[in-house]
């Protein structure tokens, strides 16, 4: 009987497009952790590398970790960043700071709330900048 197996077919198939519609807008589909490197050149002294990481859970409200260019070792830590603002240019810029007393500031240059591989950030230790590239841990 030719109707059944098109009842048979009309069951099963809200089951497969629900399923694959899941799959579809699960958040860990598209979204990934990132980690942004980048260098503070200093014309008077060692050059500084930072290290963020982004999730898409907490964005860039993480901390940025400082250390020495040459030698690797940790200078600092900053506090946990947190949203400021967009500036002008639709780029969001994110604010803390070391100890209390150095400002950190990091502006995601790529305009999206997710970087994407390859994407530029701007990062600010105490009004030194540096620059940094995105990519995927």
């Amino acid at each position: 009987m030719p109707w059944k197996k098109t009842l048979k077919f009309l069951i099963l198939t809200p089951a497969v497009v629900g399923i694959s519609a899941m799959a579809m807008f699960s958040p860990t589909a598209s979204a990934a952790d990132l980690v942004c490197r980048g260098t503070i050149h200093r014309a008077n002294a060692d050059n500084i590398v930072f290290t963020v990481p982004w999730s898409p859970n907490t964005g860039f409200e993480q901390e940025v970790e400082f250390r020495n260019a040459r030698t690797g070792a940790g200078i600092s830590r900053s506090s946990r960043l947190r949203f400021d603002r967009p500036n002008d240019q639709g780029q969001r810029i994110y604010r803390g700071d070391v100890a209390g007393m150095a400002s950190v500031t990091l502006i995601n240059l790529s305009g999206f709330v997710q970087p994407p591989p390859g994407g530029q950030i701007s990062v600010n230790l105490d009004g030194q900048w540096g620059r940094g590239t995105c990519s995927n841990r």
